[in-house]
């Protein structure tokens, strides 16, 4: 098994990382989140270009029919730069809902235009009081009788809400989990934009009777399992970009920050610490990289395994992001704490990361009930 990137790979990752270092530096982002919609939608016709929205999706429907690594390759770039706009929203969860469980007439209606820049989805799934639970909803769809749906219910913490133009929805029929596409401009939908901490938009959504289209026949449970955990895959390797940064601007500044006449990085304890932090990174990486793998195995009832592998790996990325944010802030100092110094917003992006989709409790939880990385009786040594 090949771990390193391909060729392809690695020039994606090149041509991406120079592009953001000259078009997307920390000047050209805080003009964005000054912004009325908080993206730059020049940014995201730009990203539309270069192929990136669709990376994942077939051929037939204008995308490149990439794999999963190439998106992790995009997410790690994006968050060295913290990129505001909606990629694992729309590239990832939105377009990979419609790749799984649309209809051949929905792809050929949403997918094109997706790649083109022209379509931001969002995924709605998470609901007041249920916390991170998106399988049980208490929003409901309901069929008439000429077969259109229309749904009921609210929905809070939508990630890219804020300017989607389609939302994927998950409701209950009868007590049965399904997938449904509703417009964002249609009858009965109402939404409030939010900004995250980390300066991402979301949105809260009420739909009222909203007119909605059932995406296709598949197991919506199945759907919705993979879609959280190939986001979950996504946010780690966007993590470990912020983190590469983070602990990249710290080691510049212990070596141009002087005191008593010399640079702080002189005294051995920050060497130390340092060298730890550069530890963490590592072991965040390989668990980023072990996620991966997770998702893009495609062998016959690897799904209990893919669940299992990611949740576990998430554990881990949580807990390097912490501590490299902290550390990273308080190595800097004073200046680390103002908010013209851009380290706290690489510590925000980390803090928000570990709180999406899931969190250190729910997911050290739910490792627990799945029975933890090792089967019991292969730990058994009677």
């Amino acid at each position: 098994m090949d771990l390193e990137l391909n060729d392809i790979q690695q020039e994606l990752a090149s041509t991406l990382n120079k592009y953001l270092r000259s078009e997307y530096d920390t000047q050209a982002r805080e003009a964005i989140l000054a912004s009325e919609e908080g993206i730059s939608r020049e940014t995201w016709e730009k990203f539309a270009e270069m192929g990136l929205l669709g990376l994942a999706i077939p051929e037939n429907y204008g995308g490149a029919e990439m794999t999963f690594a190439e998106v992790a390759v995009v997410l790690e770039a994006f968050g060295r730069s913290l990129v505001l706009e909606p990629f694992l929203a729309t590239a990832v969860l939105g377009a990979n809902a419609i790749v799984a469980a649309g209809t051949e007439e929905q792809k050929q209606e949403i997918l094109p235009s997706v790649c083109e820049g022209q379509t931001f989805l969002a995924f709605a799934a998470l609901e007041p009081g249920l916390r991170y639970t998106v399988d049980t909803p208490s929003t409901t769809a309901s069929a008439g009788a000429d077969g259109a749906y229309t749904i009921s219910g609210e929905k809070t913490g939508v990630l890219g809400g804020d300017v989607a133009d389609h939302f994927i929805v998950t409701a209950a029929e009868n007590g049965d989990l399904g997938l449904y596409l509703v417009a964002a401009s249609a009858s009965g939908v109402n939404r409030v934009a939010h900004r995250q901490a980390d300066g991402q938009g979301s949105a809260s959504v009420k739909f009222d009777n909203a007119p909605a289209q059932r995406l296709g026949a598949a197991d919506a449970h199945a759907v919705v399992a993979e879609l959280i955990d190939t986001a979950n895959a996504a946010i780690m390797a966007e993590a470990v970009g912020v983190m590469e940064t983070s602990l990249t601007m710290t080691a510049e500044y212990l070596k141009t920050r002087e005191q008593f006449g010399a640079p702080i990085g002189a005294n051995q304890a920050l060497q130390h610490r340092a060298a730890d932090l550069y530890a963490d990174l590592e072991y965040a990486r390989s668990m980023a990289l072990y996620s991966r793998l997770a998702v893009t195995n495609e062998e016959t009832g690897s799904e209990k395994d893919r669940h299992r592998d990611v949740i576990a790996a998430k554990i881990i990325i949580d807990q390097s992001a912490r501590t490299i944010s902290q550390e990273s802030i308080q190595m800097h100092g004073g200046i680390g704490m103002t908010m013209e110094y851009p380290i706290g917003h690489y510590a925000k992006r980390l803090t928000v990361i570990s709180r999406t989709f899931d969190d250190a409790d729910s997911l050290t939880a739910e490792l627990a009930e799945i029975g933890g990385l090792i089967e019991p009786h292969a730990a058994d040594l009677n």
